[in-house]
């Protein structure tokens, strides 16, 4: 069977034969290539981002080590001007020790450890008070321009790679910035305020000379470890004691009359303040 065809018929055929063939080839072959190639290119980007930040915290980290090791000896030092985590018998037993040895009477001691890290600030009128929260602004600003720097390196290697709207999205990381706070002694932490610091509150009432009172008192505000005082008050404190000469037991306690019993009257401190202790481990 002859083919009707003519030439011209037949070189537009193959024209349009070669045509779909190169549209085929450049659709489903050159394209997705090309878009492989973009991705690619976005992601050496951000890899070089990366990189350059990678480097500047290698180039750092010399100075880092010696900043680590130089905060383990300040750390060190100041863990010495705090007493030893303790429970509430071991305070009573460091207070009344100091007490006895002053001749003085424990008229009445209260102690309460809270199990979270203390909370206090400096007075809030004080200079120090002032202090910290300039120190609390300065870090915050510096943790913010140190995350806006980093945000700025890897947001220039990500734009390409977003405008590619075919692409798929990935997961961002997102730079999570906490903001350093002050504590009473001028450190610094990221979690909460005197993070590792732990308080003792206690009230105690002694009774005995005015000269041991005002001895004790002078200890605890010489102490060489952190103590602080919130207040104390000078009064008079009156016990009933059996006269001289009465020993008083189970056995004649009943049969003791009022007139047995004298009452004495002696100076009293009543004294509130805060014992701090940290993990030294």
């Amino acid at each position: 069977m002859k083919s009707n065809m003519s030439q011209k018929d037949k070189r537009l055929l193959l024209f349009m034969f070669l045509f779909v063939v190169v549209v085929g080839i450049g659709y489903w072959g050159i394209i997705p290539q090309i878009k492989q190639y973009n991705k690619l290119e976005a992601e050496i980007e951000e890899q070089e981002a990366l990189k350059s930040i990678n480097e500047q915290k290698v180039a750092n980290y010399i100075f880092v080590e010696s900043q680590c090791e130089e905060f383990e000896a300040n750390m060190a030092e100041d863990k010495e001007k705090f007493f030893d985590r303790m429970k509430e018998a071991d305070v009573d037993k460091l207070l009344t020790n100091k007490a006895l040895k002053y001749q003085l009477e424990s008229l009445n001691l209260s102690i309460h450890i809270d199990s979270q890290p203390s909370a206090r600030m400096a007075y809030r009128y004080s200079d120090l008070y002032s202090q910290q929260v300039q120190w609390a602004e300065e870090r915050k600003n510096e943790a913010k321009a140190l995350a806006q720097t980093d945000d700025d390196l890897l947001s220039g290697a990500t734009d390409s790679k977003k405008s590619d709207k075919d692409d798929e999205k990935e997961d961002e990381e997102e730079t999570s910035v906490e903001y350093e706070v002050v504590d009473i002694f001028g450190n610094t932490d990221t979690v909460g305020v005197n993070n590792d610091i732990y308080a003792a509150r206690v009230t105690m009432t002694l009774g005995g000379e005015k000269a041991n009172l005002r001895a004790f008192l002078q200890e605890i505000m010489d102490y060489d470890k952190e103590i602080l005082i919130t207040s104390f008050s000078w009064s008079e404190y009156r016990v009933q004691r059996p006269k001289e000469g009465i020993v008083v037991t189970e056995e004649n306690r009943r049969d003791l009359k009022s007139t047995d019993y004298e009452i004495l009257t002696m100076d009293a401190l009543t004294i509130t303040m805060e014992l701090y202790m940290c993990d030294k481990d």
